[in-house]
């Protein structure tokens, strides 16, 4: 019997791996081919960079931590997924081959992770699958759908593939080996076909757009209507706007409560309005902007810069810097080529201004 030794295999998080393939600014607005030529297209790293981002970021809530490890010695993993509150994991072998994949590549993988479980060098899988751009021919299809007929071909054909298995150790099919081969679980094999793929990466557009590109069309915005009522979310910026009134208002003190009854009425419930137009723009930001970039907080950063020195002037009181800051906001030009840029028009600039006071950046009665 072979020594076992201790795994060894160094596991690097996804989370910290930078998405270094991902495509540029420029490139994100002017990618008109479709997504299997895309996929295709694909150099083998960038594509195994692209599952185990899909890993981590579309199969969040099944994944508490995915490494990525593919490479010289990766024994047969590339990816590598653990279940929340689990010991178990997920492994992820990425091929990326220009034709289906045949029995000459599936066969020595699958023996490759056998050995290296079998080793300890591997924790023992709960699922192993395969991911091609296009799948497994139709053979292997078949072979991996039927555990058992799969274990014999796996144990007829190792001494063949064994040689692929490690240069530095003696690979060929001992009795231990043959005997936890037979042990071995085949349906842990699955396949995840390029639809199916595809399919889920669609779900998650921030993942989706950065690798594939953004279609505008296939983006929809989603309407935010002001709410009767001041939310929880709004306090912040109201107050600030209720403080600007007072600062002219003859009456005693205006609140939130009574404002509708003040010549302040129709200029409160356009602030509103303009706020939920915005709200609706960050909603579209969250749900679209490539990667971890945040458009919407991008807009509303040089909305801030652009308003500024306005903002910084001396006014005789807030609800004059308040006008003052709302009429230049209208001025400003966004850039081009963002998600949100086309829904960019003067009542998202202002609501931008409010969002910008609900995060205390813009008050206008300043100390």
């Amino acid at each position: 019997m072979q020594n076992k030794t201790k795994p060894h295999i160094s596991l690097s998080p996804i989370g910290q791996i930078e998405r270094k393939h991902a495509l540029s600014q420029q490139q994100l607005f002017q990618t008109k081919k479709t997504e299997k030529q895309i996929l295709y297209s694909m150099d083998e790293d960038t594509y195994e960079e692209l599952v185990a981002s899909w890993a981590y970021s579309c199969l969040k809530g099944k994944y508490s931590e995915v490494y990525r490890i593919g490479g010289a010695g990766d024994h047969g993993v590339d990816v590598l997924a653990r279940f929340d509150n689990s010991n178990e994991s997920d492994i992820y072998q990425c091929k990326h081959y220009n034709a289906p994949l045949n029995a000459s590549v599936v066969l020595p993988e699958i023996c490759k992770m056998l050995y290296f479980v079998y080793l300890n060098e591997l924790p023992m899988p709960h699922k192993y699958f395969f991911v091609a751009p296009k799948n497994l021919n139709a053979s292997m299809l078949k072979l991996v759908s039927k555990p058992d007929s799969l274990r014999d071909e796996v144990l007829d054909k190792w001494n063949k593939y064994s040689n692929k298995i490690s240069d530095a150790l003696d690979t060929k099919l001992t009795d231990d080996i043959k005997s936890f081969i037979i042990k071995f679980d085949f349906r842990k094999f699955q396949v995840i076909a390029p639809d199916g793929f595809l399919e889920r990466l669609r779900e998650n557009k921030n993942l989706y757009h950065q690798y594939f590109g953004v279609r505008k069309e296939n983006i929809q915005r989603i309407e935010t209507p002001t709410p009767k009522d001041v939310q929880g979310l709004e306090a912040t910026y109201v107050t600030h706007l209720i403080d600007a009134y007072n600062s002219v208002s003859e009456r005693t003190e205006i609140t939130a409560n009574d404002i509708s009854s003040t010549s302040f009425s129709n200029h409160f419930s356009r602030a509103r309005e303009c706020y939920w137009l915005a709200e609706s723009l960050r909603k579209m930001s969250e749900e679209n902007s490539p990667g971890d970039k945040d458009e919407f907080e991008e807009f509303k950063k040089d909305m801030e810069i652009h308003v500024a020195d306005t903002y910084e002037s001396d006014y005789e009181n807030g609800f004059e810097r308040n006008k003052a800051v709302i009429a230049e906001s209208k001025s400003f030009m966004p850039k081009l080529e963002r998600i949100i840029s086309g829904e960019i028009s003067s009542g998202e600039k202002i609501g931008a201004c409010y969002h910008l006071s609900n995060d205390n950046k813009l008050i206008w009665i300043r100390e």
